[in-house]
C-alpha cells in the first residue's frame, strides 16, 4: 500500500485535478487523507478499486445493451 499525491492519481486515472476534486465533493471518488500538514494524498489501493468498479459498471452496461 501507498500514498499517491494528485499528479500520480492524475496519471493513473486520466482525469484532470478539478475533475478529481469535483468527485471528491460528490462523493464518486475516494476522499484523500491528511498526510502532513496541508499535504493529501489517496490511497492506492482505494483508487485501484474505483477504477476497477468503473470498468465493473461499464460491462455491465454493455451486457445489459446486448440482451435489450
Amino acid at each position: 500500500m501507498r500514498f499517491l499525491r494528485i499528479n500520480e492519481v492524475r496519471e493513473r486515472i486520466g482525469l484532470g485535478r478539478t475533475s478529481i476534486y469535483k468527485m471528491v465533493n460528490e462523493g464518486t471518488f475516494p476522499k484523500p487523507v491528511r498526510v502532513l500538514g496541508k499535504k493529501v494524498a489517496w490511497v492506492d489501493s482505494e483508487v485501484d478499486e474505483w477504477m476497477l468498479e468503473r470498468i465493473a459498471e461499464q460491462r455491465s452496461d454493455t451486457i445489459s445493451e446486448i440482451n435489450c
